[in-house]
C-alpha cells in the first residue's frame, strides 16, 4: 500500500525498525537535475502537490509574492516550476503548491522565519503544547510528552547535527556542498498515538516520520509495544527518532534536495548509517558510521546462512534495485552503505556526490514494479558489476564488525541437527532469537543433505533464558558433551 508520497514513513515491527515507503512519481531517469537534462513532463500529484502535470524547470531561487497558508501576503522562493505553476518555499520552510495566478515574480528578498517568529506561529497552531527552542542549534520542539522523552529526543537530534562525528561533518568529508539550515527545524512530539493519528492519519504502527512538504519530524511517545516489551520499545523509538532526524538534516543542509527521489537503498541505508543508537541502559546516539547493533541483529541470520562462503550476488542486486524495503531490507541497505563507506571511500563519495545532484521532482521512477533497474546501472558505474565478489566482501566486512546483541538477555533458541551415520554422527548447532528463524535454519540445513542422509537426520529446538546460556549449550552439544 502506498501512503502520502511526501512522507518517509517508518512502520515498526517486532523485529525492530520500520519499513519505509518512498515518493511515487511518473518521472525520468535517475540523474535528474543535471544541467544538460532535457525538459521533462511530470505529474506532481503523487508527491502530494496539487498542480496539473507540466514541464519541470528549476526554481533558480527566484522570489515571488504569494499568500501563506493563512492567506496573508508573503514573499516565497520558487523551489521548482511545474508548467505554469510552481512549488514555493514559504518563510517557515514549508513547500506549497501555487497555481498560475496565485504568485507573481518579485524583486524583494526571501527572508526565512527566525526562531522567535516561528515560536509565535507554532504557539497559535498548537495551543496547550510546550515549546522549546535549542540554544546552539536551529531546533524547535513542540511537545506534550514527558520531559524525559523530550530531553532524550533533543539530545539525539542536536548531537547528530552539531557533533564533529555528525551528519554535517560526514557530508563535508564526502566533499559535498553543505550549508546551515535556513529555517528552524521543527520537531513535533505527541504524547499518545491517538493524538498523533488525529494530526495526520497514518497506517497502524507508524511511530514517526519526516514530512518533506512541512519539513517537520513528527512522532509520539506512548506505544502499544511499550506495554509488553518496554526495552524493545525504547530502543526502537530512539532509533526511529535518529533515523528521521537524519532525513530532516540531509534535506536542510543541501545534501538531498527536497522532493528529489534517491535510490531507496541509499536514502534509507545512509540514514541508518548516520543514526546508530546504543542499546541497553545508556540509550544515546553513537556517532555516524558506528555499528548499528539493531540492524546487525536483523542481519544475523543472513550472516549465519553464509557460513559456507557461497555467494550469488542476489542480496546486493535485490537491495540496490528495490523500490520498497522490508525491515530486513533496511538492514541490508545499512550493511551495504556501511561496507562501501568504509572500504570503498573514494567510490562511495563520488557516487554520493552524483546522487546529490538529483533535483526536485526527479529521480528513479516509481512504476509500481518491485525493482528499479536504472539504480543498478548507476551503482555498477561506480562500484563495478561483479556482485558475487562484492557480496563476499560485504559478508566478510560484517563478520569483522564488533557487534553486541541488543537483546542478549531475552530468550534464545538453540537449533540442533544430527546427520551422518550412527558411528560417525555430525552435530551442527546454531543460536537464534526466535523459534521461526531457528526452524528456517534447520530447514535450510536439511535441504543441503542428500535424500538418504535427510531420512536419518534428527533435529530439535531448545529454549534458553538468554543468549549466553544458549551459546554455551550449543558449544557443549556440538562437542559431544
Amino acid at each position: 500500500m502506498l501512503f502520502s508520497p511526501s512522507i518517509f514513513v517508518r512502520v515498526p515491527s517486532l523485529r525492530l525498525l520500520p519499513v519505509a515507503l518512498l515518493l511515487a512519481a511518473t518521472l525520468g531517469g535517475v540523474r535528474g537535475g543535471a544541467a544538460d537534462e532535457p525538459v521533462r513532463t511530470v505529474d506532481p500529484r503523487p508527491y502530494g502537490i496539487d498542480l496539473p502535470a507540466g514541464n519541470v524547470l528549476p526554481g533558480e531561487r527566484a522570489t515571488v509574492s504569494t499568500a501563506d497558508n493563512d492567506g496573508k501576503p508573503t514573499i516565497g522562493r520558487v523551489h521548482v516550476r511545474v508548467g505554469e505553476g510552481a512549488v514555493v518555499m514559504l518563510p517557515d520552510g514549508q513547500l506549497v503548491a501555487r497555481a498560475a495566478g496565485r504568485f507573481a515574480e518579485s524583486d524583494r528578498p526571501f527572508e526565512p522565519l527566525g526562531k522567535e517568529a516561528m515560536l509565535a506561529r507554532l504557539a497559535e497552531e498548537f495551543p496547550g503544547f510546550k515549546l522549546k527552542a535549542a540554544a546552539a542549534t536551529p531546533y524547535i520542539y513542540v511537545y506534550n510528552t514527558s520531559e524525559p522523552f523530550a530531553t532524550a529526543t533533543s539530545r539525539i537530534l542536536e548531537s547528530m547535527l552539531s557533533d564533529n562525528r555528525g551528519v554535517k561533518a560526514f557530508a563535508e568529508n564526502q566533499r559535498l556542498s553543505v550549508h546551515a539550515p535556513e529555517v528552524p527545524l521543527v520537531v513535533l512530539m505527541f504524547r499518545t498515538e491517538d493524538e498523533f493519528q488525529k494530526h495526520q492519519r497514518m497506517p497502524p504502527g507508524v511511530v514517526a516520520y519526516y514530512h518533506t512538504l512541512s519539513n517537520r519530524v513528527v512522532m509520539y511517545e506512548e506505544s502499544r509495544l511499550a506495554r509488553g516489551r518496554p526495552d524493545l520499545a525504547i530502543g526502537q523509538s530512539l532509533s526511529t527518532i535518529a533515523h528521521e532526524g537524519v532525513h530532516q538534516i540531509l534535506h536542510n543542509i543541501g545534501v538531498q534536495q527536497r522532493l528529489s527521489v534517491w535510490p531507496m537503498w541509499l536514502a534509507e541505508g545512509l540514514a541508518e548509517y548516520l543514526a546508530p543508537t546504543s542499546t541497553g541502559k545508556n540509550l544515546m546516539w553513537k556517532g555516524a558510521g558506528q555499528v548499528n547493533d539493531l540492524r546487525m541483529f536483523e542481519l544475523e541470520q543472513y550472516i549465519k546462512s553464509r557460513a559456507s562462503e557461497t555467494f550469488d550476488g542476489a542480496m546486493i542486486e535485490q537491495t540496490v534495485m528495490a523500490a520498497r524495503l522490508s525491515s530486513t531490507g533496511y538492514a541490508a541497505a545499512w550493511s551495504l552503505v556501511h561496507h562501501l563507506a568504509k572500504t570503498k571511500r573514494v567510490e562511495f563519495a563520488a557516487y554520493l556526490r552524483e546522487v546529490a545532484q538529483i533535483g526536485p521532482l526527479s529521480g528513479a521512477p516509481d512504476s509500481g514494479a518491485p525493482f528499479v533497474r536504472s539504480n543498478m546501472t548507476l551503482f555498477e558505474e561506480h562500484f563495478g558489476s561483479d556482485l558475487v565478489d562484492q557480496e563476499r566482501r560485504l559478508v566478510l566486512h560484517l563478520k569483522k564488525l564488533p557487534y553486541s546483541d541488543p537483546f542478549a538477555g531475552a530468550p534464545h533458541v538453540v537449533a540442533m541437527l544430527t546427520s551422518g551415520d550412527a558411528r560417525r554422527p555430525q552435530r551442527t548447532a546454531s543460536t537464534f532469537h526466535s523459534p521461526a528463524l531457528a526452524e528456517k535454519w534447520l530447514g535450510e540445513m536439511l535441504d543441503k543433505l542428500d535424500e538418504n542422509q535427510r531420512s536419518r537426520a534428527q533435529s530439535t529446538l531448545r529454549v534458553f533464558p538468554n543468549r549466553a546460556q544458549a551459546e554455551a549449550f550449543a558449544r557443549q552439544w556440538q562437542g559431544g558433551r
